[in-house]
């Protein structure tokens, strides 16, 4: 950036150790003891009041109290935070332009991020940036010449954006040090501020986002960077809370506003990794953008909310108590309900299946059986062979029942057409039989007739 000097320090470390705010600068008596430090590392700083000042156009303008390096002793040597300062700004910088994948691009003025998204936030998209998007190539910057990847769990577009404003927060969200980053948005033809892209975590700047929700002006992907206050499940959603006591202007209930992230039943990995104090970056996608919802009951007041689909919209960390903050994370990726399908394909109906056509192979052998009936009454011995093939034959009707058995019914088949041929032969001897019966009648009249 150039610069070293560009960002300035809103707290600083005296004497004795407290912590001192750039609030303080200037009042007399003072309330901190000299010499001052950073209060990150042990590199002196010198307190600069509030002072007018004229820029190089020629207009007038105040400079704001705060604390800046003492300059270094040796010559041609530029002041700079001791490794490993969370405050060495060109060294952040430079590594959010290394880890952005040519996203995030140093320029004279500062870092612009180019925020490419994908087209839809459904998770079998490709991850930022998608295949075939337009990416300019970076400019003559040896930082940039060096980009190799970024870390898997975030995208990164939201990997620089997390970092820009954990950077931020470590100055105070100093006004002066926001101007340096702006945001390029595809279809815009100038890059927007980074206040018109990432809004928070002061309410008074969240008051912004709702008044543009509320008029419909917003025509790109926002960002909302919050602090996770409340999170209630229930059956059928998460809802997590990272801002409240946002002014509206309205009167009564409406006075506030509140922003929420919601997910259903069936997305709620994006919000369990969340807990009660972390910060967040959530980012609106193309086709899931921040809405406000107006209840219908009295007594609740307007809320901002985002339903993510998407890791990559959810970017949180934690802060220690020193105020330095940890790699910022996402969700893990939801994966496809691969399981659910694979048991629909073998269901319990599949088994039975191979059982119909069966059926048919069974339902001819009961033929046989039907004119059998009349011989076993006359001579019970013949039918005792058959007697077993009657047996067999209801038995594989009764199959069916048991789908969980298929090779019983296959292997009675064959025994059942064997059985059939034997017992015809047997069955002709028999009609020799009733021609006695017949002589024993007594002749008809015809008959008689004729003897005469």
């Amino acid at each position: 950036m150039g610069d070293r000097q560009s960002f300035k320090l809103q707290q600083a470390r005296d004497k004795h150790g407290r912590v001192i705010s750039a609030r303080q600068i200037g009042q007399k008596p003072e309330l901190f003891t000299r010499p001052l430090r950073c209060p990150y590392c042990e590199h002196e700083v010198i307190a600069q009041p509030e002072q007018p000042r004229i820029s190089k156009k020629g207009k007038p303008f105040t400079r704001g109290a705060h604390f800046a390096l003492a300059k270094e002793k040796e010559k041609g040597r530029a002041a700079e935070h001791l490794s490993p300062c969370p405050l060495r700004t060109d060294h952040t910088v430079h590594a959010i332009a290394r880890a952005s994948q040519g996203l995030a691009e140093l320029r004279s003025g500062g870092l612009q991020l180019r925020l490419v998204l994908a087209p839809t936030s459904d998770t079998k998209a490709p991850l930022l940036p998608p295949a075939g998007s337009p990416i300019l190539a970076p400019p003559a910057d040896p930082v940039n010449l060096k980009i190799h990847s970024v870390d898997p769990a975030l995208p990164p577009a939201i990997t620089s954006a997390a970092r820009i404003a954990q950077l931020l927060a470590l100055y105070g969200d100093d006004p002066e040090n926001v101007e340096h980053f702006t945001v390029k948005h595809p279809g815009l033809r100038t890059p927007v501020p980074w206040t018109d892209f990432c809004f928070g975590p002061e309410p008074g700047h969240l008051t912004r986002l709702y008044q543009q929700l509320a008029a419909g002006t917003i025509r790109h992907p926002v960002a909302v960077l919050g602090q996770v206050t409340q999170i209630r499940t229930t059956d059928t959603t998460t809802s997590c809370r990272i801002a409240t006591n946002i002014p509206t202007g309205l009167s009564g209930p409406l006075a506030h506003a509140e922003v929420y992230l919601r997910v259903g039943s069936d997305r709620r990995p994006l919000l369990e990794p969340l807990a009660e104090g972390a910060r967040v970056l959530a980012l609106a996608a193309p086709d899931v953008a921040f809405k406000l919802w107006k209840p219908d009951r009295e007594g609740l007041g307007h809320q901002v909310v985002l339903w993510p689909r998407a890791h990559w919209q959810i970017a949180h960390w934690n802060v220690d108590s020193a105020g330095i903050p940890t790699a910022p994370r996402s969700p893990s990726p939801l994966s496809e309900p691969v399981r659910p399908r694979t048991r629909r394909r073998s269901p319990s109906a599949r088994p039975a299946a191979p059982a119909r056509p069966s059926a048919p192979s069974h339902r001819p052998t009961p033929a046989p059986p039907k004119t059998a009936p009349r011989p076993p009454a006359a001579v019970p011995g013949p039918p005792q062979p058959a007697a077993p093939a009657q047996e067999v034959v209801p038995v594989p009707e009764a199959a069916p029942a048991l789908p969980a058995v298929p090779p019983p019914p296959v292997t009675p088949p064959p025994t059942a057409p064997v059985e059939p041929p034997v017992i015809p032969p047997a069955a002709p001897p028999q009609p020799v039989s009733p021609p006695a019966e017949r002589r024993s009648r007594r002749p008809s009249f015809l008959a008689r007739w004729r003897r005469r």
